[in-house]
């Protein structure tokens, strides 16, 4: 981030993926993006997984179909991971416990 609290190019391109796959939360995932760590390294793997995805779809490799299915996979874990951040915000915002 910069000073100013704006996001950086890089930074933006670690984001800008989840922000595709979860555009009704985008405030909440700009927020948690600018105050949490552990949430950028989130999206930075999810922008890696999303990439090594798409690259094995396109692979003509005979292994390529199967490491497509293992990226899908990991892409549907960290898409729950994004949604237990949002829903942990929600709760922490509305003072659950």
């Amino acid at each position: 981030m910069t000073p100013k609290g704006i996001p950086t190019l890089a930074e933006r391109s670690r984001l800008l993926p989840v922000l595709k796959r979860f555009p009704e939360a985008r405030a909440d995932l700009q927020r948690l993006f600018r105050d949490s760590p552990s949430f950028q390294s989130l999206c930075e793997d999810y922008r890696d997984c999303l990439a090594a995805l798409q690259h094995w779809e396109q692979s003509t490799s005979g292994e390529a179909p199967a490491m497509a299915r293992t990226y899908a996979e990991l892409l549907g874990e960290l898409e729950q991971e994004v949604r237990q951040f949002l829903e942990d915000d929600q709760t922490s915002r509305c003072g659950g416990p």
